[in-house]
């Protein structure tokens, strides 16, 4: 999907909720706004639809931490991780959630937060009908830093600071001179990018990074991002891709008129007046339950109904055509093993479908285009290895 709905989540149900719309492929803001609270996540539930949406959690409510391990990360090591950061935190252990966001030998970097936390943001997600799979630390979308140069951004009244790839914390504006006296007292020449302009009487070498929307910043530094706090018992199993409600009341009254067309020609082969009155009696009643919202009609009204909500529906359906294209190319589909399906857009002027796919192999894509009927033009665009998956677009276009 080349949109994403990025949402920046608060530490409480009260607190102020910013969201962004944001263009990969463009490059530019689509939408942008606040919330006044959590409960008004319902607004954001239509963006949320074919839409990635991807969460940015408080850095007040997320801890990070590198661990020193002999040797590689093992189960073992894993598990006994909350134990041997016992001591460097002030909760229970029993209560926090505990994310690997990178291993490497000698090395373990955890990102830390109350449990309590996680389920209270999937719970305000789940009462908005926001699928989700994707929590970051709001300071690990900040531009990725090191020991040269560290990275900053002030969002209302805090500063975000990026020290490292995994490395980052955040604090109230009175306390930023502060906390940087402290981190820097060995080394005051540190240089520190800023996008929301220079602090005064501050610690260390501050220079001026571009000037742009925090909101706009974050997006950018979540595209790519493979930081998630949704693991362990908090992992969201990927939903459907497709969505298709738009077709529910089309495809209801198609079946529906089918049945009608059925029942017809058994009513005239039988003749049997009862079984006729019967047989109406049950359309009637098949029409109240599938389209409640269209009232009670008699039998006599009920086929130019549901012709005329076909109608209605094939004039405001712009992708007429899809259920067509899509039928045709079901069986080249199926014939691949293990291929994805990650988004379906349709040119209804062209008669144009392009499938967002993502497969285990670049060979899958071959296969796909050799399957594929040949009534059909296709044109397969670049393709993207990320993770043992290969992805990519097909454009199929009837000749």
């Amino acid at each position: 999907m080349s949109e994403q709905l990025i949402i920046r989540l608060a530490s409480d149900q009260q607190q102020a909720i910013h969201w962004l719309v944001w263009s990969d492929s463009e490059k530019e803001i689509i939408a942008s706004g606040e919330l006044e609270n959590a409960n008004a996540l319902t607004l954001l539930t239509e963006k949320a639809q074919l839409r990635k949406v991807i969460c940015l959690t408080p850095s007040v409510d997320v801890t990070l931490k590198s661990v020193v391990i002999n040797g590689k990360l093992t189960r073992q090591i894993q598990q006994a991780l909350p134990y041997i950061l016992e001591d460097e935190l002030a909760s229970d252990v029993d209560k926090l959630h505990f994310s690997i966001l990178n291993k490497s030998t000698g090395l373990v970097d955890v990102a830390i937060c109350y449990k309590s936390k996680m389920q209270m943001w999937l719970d305000w997600l789940e009462k908005a009908a926001i699928p989700c799979l994707h929590f970051i630390p709001e300071t690990l979308a900040l531009p990725d830093a090191n020991e040269q140069e560290w990275q900053a951004l002030q969002l209302e009244n805090q500063w975000l600071i990026r020290e490292g790839t995994y490395q980052a914390w955040s604090c109230d504006n009175e306390m930023l001179a502060d906390i940087l006296q402290l981190r820097l007292a060995d080394n005051n020449e540190q240089v520190i990018k800023s996008y929301s302009g220079i602090p005064s009487q501050c610690v260390g070498q501050w220079k001026a990074g571009q000037i742009m929307l925090p909101m706009q910043l974050l997006a950018e530094g979540c595209i790519a991002n493979n930081c998630n706090l949704l693991t362990g018992e908090f992992k969201v199993n990927k939903p459907n891709n497709l969505h298709l409600d738009k077709w529910k009341y089309c495809a209801v009254a198609a079946v529906i008129l089918f049945a009608l067309i059925v029942i017809n020609a058994l009513v005239k082969v039988q003749q049997l007046e009862t079984q006729t009155e019967l047989v109406k009696q049950q359309v009637e009643t098949v029409y109240q339950k599938a389209l409640p919202g269209q009232g009670r009609l008699p039998y006599t009204r009920i086929k130019k109904k549901l012709r005329s909500l076909l109608n209605q529906a094939n004039s405001k359906a712009p992708e007429t055509g899809l259920l067509i294209v899509l039928n045709n190319l079901i069986p080249a589909l199926q014939s691949i093993p293990n291929l994805s399906i990650e988004n379906v857009k349709f040119d209804s002027k062209n008669q144009q479908v392009s499938l967002a796919i993502s497969a285990d192999s670049f060979q899958a894509f071959e296969q796909l285009v050799e399957k594929i009927p040949a009534q059909y033009d296709v044109q397969q665009g670049t393709l993207n290895n990320n993770k043992n998956r290969i992805s990519g677009t097909v454009t199929v276009r009837a000749k």
